[in-house]
């Protein structure tokens, strides 16, 4: 059920830690790739919340790698692996998060992450979750012959501590190496993918698993503590936690023209449970945006 939105700054309160609604109490962590230290500690430091991993394979809703296609969007796909880890360990609330790995929607030559973190509270009808798009990832992907020099490759690539996967570049889709982390292995993997592949070459990328590349487990750190400080937060009317940000409204008039300039006027905040809305001004309404940004003045 949706509520009118109501003007003026940020209306929520919080919890004291031991006073939270899920402290003291039990979530299943649907992963395989060792997400736990960078999810669990930082929600039970903020809301007391135990964390827990849920034995499942969450492989089957989609793999980096493409061996198996992932169906849904990422945030179903979040929301459908913690409903795993929750049946999986009998527990009423579940934790997941998903990434996405690729050209930036805005910047489509630049690589991007978004992590998704989410809470999914089915007895209270409630499905939380915080996002963080990050620049920083490691991210290479090569097509190698057998003996080439490798050094230049392996030191964008962060390689080892950024492990690698090898498949055939062309034709033949078997088999994929996943986890390389050692020169010998890389090299044996490229020559036996080189070998059933139509065009002679093998194909080296990142590891995007959690566990195998570092640059990725911190942008899922920083969406798990961005999950925390929306559920410590409580509704206003309500007073369900994952009170938040969902929405923005754009357009800051030009100093010169008046031209709306794509700028965050304001923030919308709103709670996952009873869909009451609150408008969080960022800019005034006398505040005007510098000519330099303006599509019309500087276009």
């Amino acid at each position: 059920m949706g509520r009118e939105l109501a003007g003026g700054g940020d209306l929520h309160s919080g919890w004291e830690g031991p006073d939270h609604p899920y402290a003291g109490r039990m979530a299943a962590l649907a992963t395989k790739h060792g997400k736990l230290p960078l999810i669990g500690p930082v929600l039970e430091r903020a809301i007391g919340l135990k964390v827990i991993d849920a034995p499942v394979d969450t492989d089957v809703l989609g793999t980096f790698t493409g061996d198996v296609p992932r169906l849904g969007s990422p945030l179903e796909t979040a929301i459908a692996k913690a409903r795993l880890g929750m049946e999986a360990a009998g527990e009423e609330l579940g934790l997941a998060s998903e990434g996405s790995i690729g050209p930036d929607p805005s910047l489509p030559f630049v690589v991007s992450d978004e992590e998704i973190v989410v809470l999914v509270d089915d007895a209270a009808g409630l499905v939380v979750w915080e996002s963080v798009r990050s620049f920083d990832i490691v991210s290479v992907s090569a097509k190698v012959r057998p003996e080439e020099d490798l050094d230049a490759l392996l030191s964008r690539a962060g390689f080892p501590a950024h492990m690698l996967t090898v498949r055939p570049n062309s034709g033949a889709t078997r088999p994929i190496w996943k986890g390389i982390g050692s020169r010998a292995d890389l090299e044996a993997a490229i020559g036996e993918s080189a070998a059933v592949a139509t065009d002679g070459l093998a194909r080296v990328e990142t590891d995007m698993r959690a566990h195998t590349c570092p640059s990725r487990r911190e942008v899922i750190a920083e969406a798990a503590r961005r999950l925390a400080n929306r559920l410590a937060a409580r509704c206003p009317l309500c007073e369900a936690p994952g009170w938040g940000n969902v929405d923005q409204i754009f357009g800051v008039p030009c100093s010169w023209c008046g031209t709306e300039v794509l700028l965050v006027r304001a923030e919308i905040r709103g709670c996952a449970a009873c869909g009451f809305r609150s408008l969080k001004p960022i800019r005034g309404p006398q505040e005007r945006a510098d000519p330099g940004q303006c599509p019309a003045c500087n276009p």
